[in-house]
């Protein structure tokens, strides 16, 4: 890729007023224990609080350098993720939300090691803990699937079961599968489900079970506020939003995802077959169903 002489990763942290958090952002980025060339992208959306001087002063601190993409005016989270992709050069792309952080200093070492084994896949996301700020509780999603260390994600369960992604600063995708998205994709309004599905109509993406980073919520968030009405209504809308970006075959899985909707059923990823087989050998073995 441009400008680099070996394995490489372009971090993105994509920020706006979030001085109360930048800094656990950013130290958990230079943190990071990774053989490979990495350029740190700051892609602050024009904050008017003391975010971007809280960043600078982290600079001399750092084993990366720090790109900062000019702005001038607020642009909103899909224009800035959009600028930012487009000054993305290294072979692969990170995410890091202003107000999250990467719990290990493994994150990135192990996303870049799973891509590089796993060449068909178009990104990778791990499993999320999640930190309930206004409970200070911190969980784990569940991980139900034993020793088994990922789980392949298809376009079809992608839309289907729901976002199974759930934040993007778990996530790293390949480069030129970024480059690849249609322009269309960016005048929509996009967040982690939408860009997962655009990435799994070029190869299946893995979900990993060590969970690297952790997901900040508070009741202010825009989405954590919503009413459940409300963020039925915003899933069924973005699907409609991306749907003509879709092959035709994908209506049926939307449709899919409607009916679990409007029924009680709960979103479950489906068990791979290792699993299925391992668990069917165990049961026989001791006698469970």
């Amino acid at each position: 890729m441009k400008g680099y002489k070996r394995e490489s990763v372009d971090v993105i942290i994509c920020c706006y007023n979030q001085e109360q958090y930048i800094s656990q952002a950013v130290e958990s980025v230079i943190q990071q224990k990774v053989d490979a060339d990495v350029r740190v992208l700051i892609a602050d959306d024009c904050s008017t609080d003391n975010t971007l001087n809280i960043i600078k002063s982290y600079e001399k601190q750092s084993p990366f350098p720090f790109v900062y993409l000019p702005s001038s005016k607020n642009i909103g989270l899909s224009a800035n993720y959009h600028r930012a992709f487009d000054n993305c050069f290294a072979t692969y792309t990170a995410i890091l939300e202003g107000d999250d952080w990467w719990s290990k200093d493994s994150h990135l070492a192990q996303h870049i090691q799973f891509l590089q084994n796993h060449k068909r896949y178009s990104m990778s996301y791990n499993r999320i803990t999640v930190y309930l700020q206004d409970k200070g509780i911190t969980e784990k999603h569940h991980w139900p699937f034993g020793n088994i260390d990922y789980v392949a994600i298809s376009l079809k369960e992608q839309i289907s079961l729901g976002n199974q992604i759930g934040n993007l600063s778990c996530c790293v995708f390949r480069t030129e599968m970024l480059h690849c998205l249609p322009k269309e994709f960016y005048a929509l309004k996009y967040a982690d489900w939408e860009l997962g599905i655009m990435m799994a109509m070029k190869g299946p993406i893995a979900m990993l079970k060590d969970s690297t980073s952790t997901y900040r919520i508070n009741q202010n968030g825009l989405w954590s506020r919503l009413a459940p009405a409300k963020k039925q209504a915003s899933e069924i809308q973005s699907l409609e939003r991306i749907q003509p970006l879709l092959p035709d075959y994908c209506v049926k899985y939307i449709d899919t995802f409607k009916k679990t909707l409007t029924s009680e059923a709960e979103f479950s990823i489906p068990m791979p077959r290792l699993y299925r087989l391992k668990r069917m050998l165990f049961h026989r073995r001791f006698g469970k169903k």
